[in-house]
């Protein structure tokens, strides 16, 4: 079967085309709104302080977080803490602010992705698959008034790549996961998350 080499070209200008449109609409979390509404005693689900369930990601291989702070607060608190690490913010993509450039709605939703290839080729070299999932992301969103963060639990991960062996640098991650998320010390952030 021959394939027409300009239908090829088309389709491949289309895709290219659909990617740099993509890479090109990433907004800046800080040009977001807060949107975190709160009720009198400060709460930002509005039920006491219990989490909303419903608004909790409860697939495998998901850590979700409440935040206490409002939904820019969190985004900044977190940029800072990777700031102040020997991590690499690679970008934020505010998907709130995507989805308003196409006239649609999306509660705030922003995706941080940071790391270190020093820890993350050891990973990549026990399977390469990982690539997939580095560099690493936390995600904060916003859904009827709760302020979560969530990211990939790195022992899923190891799991699903097959990394073993790597159980230290796999716990060492969680626990620079968890600091950047909640900023609460377990281990210092040293650099691990990637």
């Amino acid at each position: 079967m021959t394939r027409d080499s300009s239908t090829g070209r088309r389709q491949f200008v289309k895709a290219a085309g659909l990617l740099a449109g993509i890479g090109a609409t990433g907004v800046a979390a800080g040009d977001a709104e807060d949107t975190t509404p709160k009720d009198e005693s400060g709460d930002r689900n509005g039920d006491g302080g219990e989490t909303n369930d419903e608004c909790l990601f409860d697939g495998p291989g998901f850590v979700t977080v409440e935040s206490d702070q409002a939904f820019d607060a969190t985004v900044e608190a977190i940029e800072n803490r990777i700031e102040q690490s020997p991590l690499t913010l690679m970008t934020t993509v505010d998907h709130a602010a995507n989805a308003e450039s196409v006239d649609m709605d999306l509660p705030p939703t922003t995706l941080l992705l940071f790391g270190n290839p020093a820890v993350g080729t050891q990973l990549m070299q026990s399977s390469r698959s990982t690539a997939i999932d580095l560099p690493q992301k936390l995600l904060v969103w916003c859904e009827e008034g709760t302020v979560n963060v969530t990211y990939n639990d790195p022992e899923y991960l190891a799991a699903r790549h097959g990394i073993e062996g790597k159980e230290e640098v796999i716990e060492t991650i969680a626990d620079a996961l968890r600091t950047l998320a909640t900023g609460e010390n377990g281990n210092d952030t040293d650099g691990s998350s990637d």
